[in-house]
């Protein structure tokens, strides 16, 4: 390829990679549905998005760092806390015994399905496809909003499994590419591997944060990539695939320590993440052409029929038999388990090391894995949302208003909310407000917003508008900054200051005020209608009249 080509071809990606993602919000569909044919109509359709060609050597590796950060921010997810006691075991039962049924599973199952495997192959296939990930299951968690004991389950799971089912396919692969001699002790020294690196680099960074938050702040999100990557780079050096175990823990460790605020760096992730994933299955996708897929389409259909139907359902029946999870909630869980990037990266990486080997059905890893991984994020993309409502498990379905203010006249715009099918929820630090509160039906509660990122993300779990109407401006001004990140401008409306008392000078050209406190106060206390409407952009609108 010459300089112009790699340079449009990645031009491309990375456009396809942000576009399908608004696309698909537009669409509300999980950004993964829309991103996985947009990149294999891509590959196909042009001679430029081609990763072998475009990165070269660099492909695998940049696979690795990006699927590295990418655990990294799931791993900042996982704070114990969040887990009941008695989940915990739920969890590890869920990923050990889990994997060791699919990987049983599939592995029959491909090797039924899929003519002229070697049956070093079905292994293989049977060890990659273990994997799901958060690539996958937190954006679907998202999407779909389910009951938060089901949501914490799941996402737990799908974190944890990637670094356990990227091992196993590592061995399963040295083990096939060796002629079939298995060395099982490999895999517990790669985790002990990653496990030392992440306790070490932990340290190190602990302590680069500790002095950057207090002398160079900014220097925060910086510090932290380069400790994730340094991190995942030394665990892989020292053996294959443990650095997906070391940025899995690094995140872990620092989601349950309190000594460092780890909210730049969460919000950093975020954002970087959701690059990271675009670029990762656009790439993937691209990699597979449309023969190869044409080969093995009825086949790997049928592989995602089975897995679905049968081997997901039967490992999530043995792994929470004599749980106290009810029959809905284990119906849910079955219904769940889409296969992501590390699926794709591994089996992009094993099939050519194994086809140059001459290992019969080497060549059919990738479109076998490609067509699984696609039909699994259509099926569990497009039908979760459903299924979770069937199952009464979802969050909640609609529109959900955040109140900060629990004053009488807010109540009465909580009523009008519910009264128009809009689900309230309160925030207030008055005991007596509360409790007034719960007596008209509105969920009130403390807000733990400014606790941290990871806290305010789970507060503001469902909530699609905001109105805060306390009386101090300044609390008001400053909410309503943070919230327009999360929920965005047109969704967020607060009380219009008084031009004199207020300490902070609110941003010039500020949209969504309502009158101030004292005006909407006297006009609600007064016996004026409150009404709720829709406006053009789709946000929130009060109407006192």
């Amino acid at each position: 390829m010459s300089s112009d080509d790699v340079l449009l071809g990645l031009g491309l990606v990375m456009t396809l990679a942000v576009g399908a993602q608004l696309v698909a919000r537009l669409l509300r569909l999980p950004a993964i549905v829309v991103l996985l044919p947009t990149g294999f109509a891509a590959g196909a359709a042009t001679d430029v998005v081609q990763p072998a060609q475009l990165l070269g050597d660099l492909y695998q590796p940049f696979v690795s760092i990006a699927v590295g950060v990418i655990l990294f921010e799931a791993g900042l997810r996982l704070r114990l806390g969040l887990v009941a006691a008695d989940a915990r075991r739920l969890v590890v039962r869920l990923v050990l015994l889990g994997a060791l049924v699919t990987w049983i599973g599939v592995t029959l199952a491909t090797a039924l399905l899929v003519d002229g495997l070697d049956d070093r192959v079905a292994l293989l296939i049977g060890a990659i496809l273990v994997v799901s990930g958060p690539t996958v299951v937190l954006p679907l968690l998202s999407f779909v909003r389910p009951a938060p004991r089901v949501r914490s389950l799941l996402t737990w799971e799908g974190v944890l499994v990637d670094p356990v089912g990227a091992l196993l396919g590592v061995l399963v692969f040295h083990a096939a590419a060796s002629g079939g001699h298995w060395r099982p002790g490999e895999m517990l020294l790669s985790i002990a591997v990653g496990l030392g690196v992440a306790l070490v680099a932990a340290l190190i960074l602990r302590f680069l944060l500790h002095e950057a938050q207090r002398r160079a702040p900014r220097q925060v999100v910086p510090v932290t990539l380069a400790m994730v990557v340094a991190a995942l780079v030394a665990a892989d050096l020292i053996r294959d695939d443990a650095g997906f175990v070391a940025t899995t823990t690094l995140g872990m460790v620092f989601a349950n320590q309190r000594a460092i605020d780890t909210s730049l760096m969460v919000e950093f992730q975020q954002i970087l993440v959701q690059l990271l994933v675009g670029v990762l299955f656009i790439l993937i996708a691209a990699s597979v052409s449309p023969d190869q897929v044409v080969d093995v389409l009825p086949e790997a259909l049928a592989l995602v029929a089975v897995m679905a139907l049968l081997i997901r359902p039967a490992a999530v029946a043995i792994a929470t038999r004599r749980s106290d999870l009810t029959l809905r909630e284990r119906a849910f869980i079955a219904w769940m388990a889409p296969r992501g990037i590390v699926a794709g990266a591994s089996a992009s990486a094993f099939a050519l090391q194994l086809s140059q080997d001459g290992v019969q059905g080497a060549d059919q890893i990738l479109p076998v894995v490609f067509v699984v991984i696609f039909g699994t994020v259509a099926l569990y993309g497009l039908t979760a949302t459903a299924v979770a409502r069937r199952l009464g498990v979802a969050g909640g379905e609609g529109r959900v208003a955040l109140l900060v203010g629990g004053q009488d006249w807010a109540l009465r715009i909580g009523g009008a909310l519910q009264a128009a099918g809009v689900g309230v929820r309160l925030w207030t630090g008055d005991a007596a407000e509360r409790e007034a509160a719960h007596a008209v039906g509105i969920e009130a509660e403390r807000g733990r917003m400014m606790v941290d990122a990871v806290t305010r993300e789970a507060e503001l779990d469902e909530v699609t508008d905001a109105f805060l109407l306390t009386r101090n401006d300044d609390f008001n001004a400053l909410a309503a900054a943070a919230l327009r990140v999360e929920l965005g401008h047109q969704h967020v409306q607060r009380l219009a200051p008084d031009p004199d008392t207020p300490s902070l000078m609110p941003p010039a050209g500020e949209e969504g005020l309502l009158p101030g406190y004292d005006e909407l106060g006297q006009a609600i206390g007064g016996g004026a209608d409150v009404t709720i409407a829709t406006a053009p952009g789709g946000a929130l609108e009060l109407r006192i009249g």
